[in-house]
């Protein structure tokens, strides 16, 4: 009895510890399971945050990048407005096409050479050709505002049906709407409109009755479709992308016919315009100067006294080598002889007034249409009673002199009152549909221009040849036209522009964001001033580096 009364407390015992160790032990593998549960949701919250922080981080880097890219565009709208500043440093062959001055230019060296950041200046080629790494002028299109000055012609060389007639899709109905948009009356044309037509919409407006202001107004003009003003370049990229080629299988909506439709857009402008003053910014010389006197005075002060009876001869008896049409002859009316008189004795110059022994009395028989009716013009006038007759200096049988001597006429001589030239016509950048819109234009010399451009792969003869193309001369003197015929075209055709078009891309090397604006630069304000600034980033990328590095 005392031995078994003395090992009950013993078995007791080692019973309670052996439940006592399974219930810690059942307690330590819920804590391990709750420390691992909580460790496991620990990492899943850490890693959370971590793929959130990344997430953030790239985010906050292609931002940066997006705003670097935005920035170095926008730096190369100010690096063109400086370039156009100084014309005279870099030259008009600079500005059409050079990918030394345009193409991929470095911003700034970086570490990672794929991640460097540049900009790129680009001019769509109408023809779906590769981008020139260069700027186009307004003047490479037709200026609407012209068709009213093509009707009221009284020489009848010029028509405005015929002018727009080779646009695609342009219709003779639309071609009088516009008329009627921009003549100061309310008669309406065969197929026009005007306010009547206009103030009966669900909006209604009036029409302009003036020079439009921007080319956009044309979504105003009865007729113009968005299809027809925007074509089929959705991009406006100037080449045919795959889905600007598909028919209705994608936007934009097109005809499949593997031809861009480039819209009304791309053809037309009202914003033509070039200087007419010195390089200084003073008036150049009239040779259409009223007062003949004054004329004789400051060309012989400019140039020589032979240069000055040369053309005080031809504005009072005409060019003998050229019918009254072709040299701008005219029959002193009424009116005008009115106001020569009143110019005469407003500067004292009326009654008897020689210089170089020419009676300058009479009224003038001749104006000139160009500076180019100067060339091959043969005149006759007397002097100290002695007729005289005089072979122009400037001749056609001397292309290489020609050339020198009408840049130094066209940097300081004009035909016109007026500040600027508006309208005229690049021969040098001009699809053929635009070229066709010259008066007296042919299909065939439209052809040869175009064909005559150097390829824009090629920019060491695209230099060459556009160094020697800076006047409209060129059509002469490299034998496209004859002497007539260049009269003819003179006064509708230039070389040049002051208000240049372009697009800019900031992009990197490696890729990534691209930003892409549209921007026109106004040359005629001194310093130059962004005229226009659109953001194409929404329309795409536009042009891959393939299609940049081409182009150089």
């Amino acid at each position: 009895m005392k031995r078994a009364f003395c090992e009950l407390p013993v078995r007791f015992s080692e019973a309670s510890c052996w439940s006592g160790l399974q219930r810690a032990t059942a307690r330590g593998g819920f804590v391990l399971l709750v420390v691992t549960v909580v460790i496991l949701l620990l990492s899943l919250a850490s890693y959370s945050y971590m793929s959130r922080m990344d997430t953030e981080n790239r985010a906050a880097a292609m931002y940066g990048r997006d705003v670097e890219a935005r920035m170095a565009a926008e730096s190369a709208v100010e690096y063109v407005a400086t370039m156009v500043s100084s014309l005279d440093t870099y030259g008009p062959q600079e500005i059409y096409h050079s990918p030394s001055l345009f193409s991929r230019r470095l911003m700034e060296p970086g570490e990672n050479p794929r991640g460097q950041l540049r900009f790129s200046v680009v001019s769509p080629d109408s023809g779906g050709g590769l981008p020139r790494a260069g700027l186009t002028t307004e003047t490479a299109k037709f200026n609407l505002n012209r068709l009213l000055e093509m009707e009221n012609d009284v020489d009848e060389i010029s028509d405005p049906w015929t002018a727009v007639s080779m646009v695609p899709n342009m219709t003779e109905d639309i071609c009088n709407a516009i008329l009627d948009w921009i003549d100061s009356d309310e008669d309406v044309r065969l197929g026009g409109a005007e306010s009547a037509t206009y103030e009966g919409l669900l909006v209604p407006y009036a029409a302009r009755n003036a020079p439009m202001l921007t080319i956009e107004e044309l979504l105003q003009i009865q007729g113009v479709t968005p299809a027809l003003f925007y074509g089929e370049d959705a991009n406006r990229n100037g080449r045919l992308d795959p889905n600007e080629d598909d028919g209705a299988d994608s936007l934009p909506l097109d005809n499949g016919d593997g031809i861009l439709d480039l819209g009304f857009r791309d053809y037309f402008t009202v914003s033509s315009r070039e200087r007419n003053t010195l390089v200084s910014g003073d008036p150049r010389l009239n040779i259409n100067n009223g007062i003949l006197a004054e004329m004789f005075d400051l060309l012989e002060e400019s140039f020589d006294t032979d240069t000055a009876i040369f053309v005080t001869a031809y504005r009072l008896n005409g060019d003998l080598n050229a019918d009254a049409e072709a040299q701008g002859m005219l029959t002193i009316e009424q009116q005008q002889l009115v106001d020569w008189i009143a110019k005469n004795i407003a500067n004292g110059e009326l009654g008897e007034v020689t210089r170089a022994g020419i009676d300058l009395s009479s009224p003038p028989q001749a104006s000139f249409r160009s500076l180019y009716d100067l060339i091959d013009a043969k005149v006759e006038v007397e002097i100290e009673g002695s007729l005289q007759t005089f072979d122009s200096p400037w001749r056609s049988d001397d292309p290489a002199g020609l050339l020198e001597q009408m840049l130094v006429l066209e940097e300081n001589l004009t035909w016109i009152n007026d500040d600027y030239f508006d309208g005229r016509i690049n021969i040098n950048m001009a699809s053929f549909d635009v070229l066709m819109g010259i008066p007296e234009m042919t299909e065939s010399l439209a052809d040869e221009i175009i064909a005559s451009r150097p390829a824009v792969e090629d920019s060491t003869t695209t230099s060459a040849m556009m160094a020697n193309r800076v006047s409209p001369i060129w059509l002469l003197t490299e034998g496209y036209v004859d002497v007539s015929t260049f009269k003819r075209l003179g006064p509708w055709i230039t070389t040049r522009g002051d208000l240049y078009s372009f697009q800019v891309l900031g992009h990197f090397d490696e890729g990534g964001p691209t930003t892409r604006l549209e921007a026109m630069i106004d040359a005629t304000a001194r310093p130059p001033r962004i005229f226009l600034l659109r953001d194409l980033s929404p329309l795409g990328r536009g042009y891959e580096d393939s299609l940049l590095e081409g182009s150089q």
